[in-house]
């Protein structure tokens, strides 16, 4: 009798992650698809006209070129200053390590425009020149991403035996040597599989090109809005967006080759620091994660209270006014979509939380979800639902909805794992017992679960409230979220619209940043990170 509930249980687990898998990403990306190979102008039947048409237009290439270069600038950055600062915090203990390992995290859990309100506050304003656009750009890319270079990095560190240096020393090899030829050797993949994931996301970072890169540098995403929201070219935005899926998608395969999970390592424990080497480059970490993670915040609080005159709260009044409708609307619906985002993961979960086929599936599946960058995905609605039998075009619940697809993705990583934790074992004796599958589920399941679901919680909260990418295409100017709001205050001259603007990428990152720390604070007495 047990058996066959389970069976039941898991199966309607499957039937709706199937249902909800497809409404929310199978069904879009077939729009998308199907939008692209239509005919001209929307008539019956396949072409590749448009799809021929994109491939050869001039302007096409010269945009995936700027997506790929700064792609690969920022991704080398990112690598080459996260895998340092990574080991010390994998291996060393010194004064001051936790609070680094916090300077360095925080911008990885702020709304993209934050960071890019951020560099114009750095830079003092936005630069005319291309290259400062372009260096811009890079350096908001790597503020944003070394905290996850150098989060793999540590956790990919701590698990290898610190003695394995120690012995390449005593053979007569620097330290220097005996790092790279041990530790890093051995780290290779964890380093190869972030850096990935940071391509991926300096690849779909819709919200730095369009604050930071303006008329002068252009991206595909950044096209794929353009075509959309004033050319009305869906054809063509839709090519070009299937077109950056499949690439995204390539790389997201790419990562589940190379990745190697570190569950069940030992973590080693941390040594003080002894030798010269050691103390310069805990300096050296020290110093970048000043100016690269703890500089453009600073300049961003300071510049959002400068004025003409000087020191002033004036940029903020955008707070009685249009920005305090944006910010109940924001939070609002990054409720409702942190909700919608916890029922679409929940039976993701379930089907997937057993290491057997369909548990395997599932998780492959999940893979096409990461795969979707915000541009695409908000494309995807768009086009999926504005037919004539379901048309959510201009109603409310259309931006919550696109918020929750969007982050739905993180909240099943962070559960699933948990859910593996769970012991089997313990749910066959509470059976037996008589427990029915409430009381296993509150008693065996809910404890494993309850730290994870609520740090997922804060999570999707924080990317609903600062989501841009996906949320543009879809809000109404009646109705502006905060993100959309800093969008349309940055795209306007004048010093004022820029302190505002400041001033709202402040607002946006301070309830991000606090929507992550007071959840991970209710759910356990320990850090997240």
């Amino acid at each position: 009798m047990t058996t066959g509930r389970s069976r039941r249980g898991r199966s309607v687990a499957v039937v709706a992650a199937v249902a909800l898998w497809a409404a929310f990403y199978g069904w879009p990306v077939v729009a998308i698809i199907r939008r692209s190979l239509a005919g001209v102008a929307g008539q019956p039947g396949l072409s590749f006209s448009t799809v021929g048409d994109v491939l050869s237009d001039g302007r096409v290439g010269r945009l995936a070129l700027w997506s790929v270069s700064q792609c690969v600038v920022s991704t080398l950055l990112v690598t080459v200053l996260g895998v340092p600062i990574g080991w010390v915090l994998g291996r060393l203990r010194f004064r001051g390590r936790r609070l680094m390992s916090a300077v360095v995290m925080t911008p990885f859990v702020l709304p993209t425009l934050t960071i890019a309100g951020a560099m114009i506050a750095l830079a003092g304003g936005l630069p005319s020149s291309t290259a400062a656009r372009f260096g811009l750009i890079v350096a908001a890319h790597v503020t944003f991403n070394v905290g996850l270079m150098v989060r793999s990095v540590s956790a990919a560190v701590a698990a290898v035996p610190p003695s394995i240096e120690q012995a390449a020393a005593t053979l007569g090899r620097s330290q220097w040597r005996a790092i790279t030829s041990t530790t890093l050797a051995a780290i290779r993949p964890a380093i190869a599989s972030a850096a990935i994931v940071v391509a991926v996301f300096c690849l779909t970072s819709f919200g730095v090109i369009v604050a930071l890169g303006g008329a002068s540098i252009g991206t595909v995403e950044v096209e794929v809005w353009y075509l959309t929201t004033r050319s009305l070219d869906l054809g063509r935005a839709a090519v070009l967006a299937g077109g950056q899926l499949l690439v995204v998608m390539l790389l997201v395969v790419a990562y589940q080759r190379v990745r190697r999970p570190v569950g069940g390592r030992v973590a080693h424990d941390l040594r003080p620091v002894r030798t010269n080497v050691e103390r310069r480059l805990v300096r050296g970490s020290v110093g970048v994660a000043s100016v690269v993670s703890a500089a453009p915040l600073v300049a961003l609080v300071v510049r959002s209270l400068r004025g003409p005159d000087g020191w002033t709260i004036d940029n903020y009044r955008i707070l009685t006014g249009d920005g305090a409708g944006a910010v109940r609307y924001s939070l609002a619906g990054a409720l409702v979509a942190t909700f919608v985002a916890l029922v679409l993961a929940a039976p993701l979960v379930a089907a997937a939380a057993r290491v057997d086929r369909i548990g395997r599936w599932f998780e492959a599946a999940m893979v096409v979800p990461l795969a979707l960058s915000a541009a695409t995905l908000g494309l995807g609605f768009l086009v999926a639902f504005s037919g004539p039998a379901l048309d959510l075009r201009g109603t409310w619940i259309i931006v919550p909805l696109v918020q929750a697809a969007s982050a739905a993705p993180v909240v099943v990583r962070i559960v699933l794992t948990a859910a593996r934790s769970v012991d089997g074992s313990l749910l066959d004796a509470a059976a037996v017992s008589g427990a029915g599958p409430i009381r296993r589920f509150t008693s065996v399941v809910w404890p494993a679960l309850r730290r994870p679901v609520g740090v997922a919680s804060g999570f999707a909260f924080a990317m609903a409230v600062g989501e841009f990418g996906a949320t543009v295409f879809l809000s109404r100017a009646a109705r502006p979220t905060v993100p959309t709001l800093i969008g349309r205050l940055l795209g306007r001259p004048g010093a004022a619209n820029l302190g505002q603007a400041l001033a709202l990428s402040c607002v946006l990152g301070l309830i991000a940043a606090l929507s992550v720390a007071l959840v991970d604070r209710a759910t356990d007495d320990g850090p997240a990170f």
